[in-house]
């Protein structure tokens, strides 16, 4: 499976959906089987402030977003990662849309982790996400998603590895001050339950605040396989074998050797 990493900063535009889609056409160039977009693809990172207005960034999914990328991958093998401000009713929600070039719209995902920050304001627009751990059957793989926050939680990352995706999605809007297990934390998760990590941050400055960048790819084994610099806007690109995750999958030992019957201290 061919992946491809899109990092962008938003020039502090309060909407960027433009610019999101010219970079999905260019990702195209590499004939990619999966396109991964930051957190919140579309907008400025509006959570970093409470403002009433920012709720009108909101937007259905599926909806006119979802419907644009589907006109651009048509035909073309793909499947885009989309994570997006979603509206549902009077609920508001950090979600992220599976849009499959043959198939359309296939799914979303929302965010199940919000941060409790003072300097991030995410409760005040998003609920917590209520759809679980979902994984994807699309381009021959299984694919989950987790937005952001969600990476610092080994019980998803486990919950991901039982559900034998090959591939998780990480899409950010991580800041430069919070880099520190960037890199090893997501290595790990991806080691110790056999699974490739694609994940796509946001860089450059908005506001308060200056992101990390720094987006990268990770095998089955935990190693770095594509990395994009901390503060370059660029697309990324590896090539994950999916055979080659699922026969490690099935001789894992982490796997074999779990006791269940232990662990119930986790969800205390």
């Amino acid at each position: 499976m061919i992946v491809s990493v899109v990092q962008f900063e938003t020039e502090e535009k309060e909407v960027v959906t433009d610019k999101g889609l010219s970079l999905i056409r260019k990702a195209l160039d590499d004939k990619p089987d999966l396109i991964v977009l930051q957190e919140l693809f579309n907008t400025v990172y509006f959570p970093q402030y409470e403002k009433k207005q920012y709720f009108g960034l909101a937007e259905a999914i599926p909806g006119e977003t979802t419907g644009r990328i589907e006109d651009i991958i048509q035909g073309r093998g793909t499947i885009v990662i989309a994570p997006l401000f979603e509206k549902d009713g009077g609920r508001y929600f950090c979600s992220a849309a599976v849009i499959d070039s043959d198939r359309g719209f296939i799914g979303k995902y929302r965010k199940l982790h919000i941060p409790t920050v003072p300097t991030i304001h995410e409760p005040y627009y998003f609920e917590k996400g209520d759809l679980g751990h979902v994984v994807f059957e699309a381009g021959g793989a299984r694919i989950g998603i987790m937005l952001c926050y969600d990476r610092h939680f080994p019980e998803s990352a486990r919950i991901y590895g039982l559900k034998r995706a090959d591939i998780v999605c990480v899409a950010s809007a991580t800041p430069k001050e919070a880099g520190g297990p960037w890199f090893f934390e997501m290595q790990a998760h991806a080691f110790s339950n056999c699974f490739a990590l694609a994940c796509a941050n946001r860089s450059g400055t908005e506001g308060k605040i200056q992101f990390l960048g720094s987006s990268f790819i990770v095998d089955h084994n935990g190693g770095i396989i594509a990395r994009c610099g901390p503060e370059e806007e660029g697309i990324i690109t590896a090539d994950i074998d999916i055979a080659k995750i699922r026969d490690s999958k099935s001789k894992l030992a982490f796997f074999r050797d779990r006791r269940p019957e232990q662990y119930g201290g986790v969800c205390r």
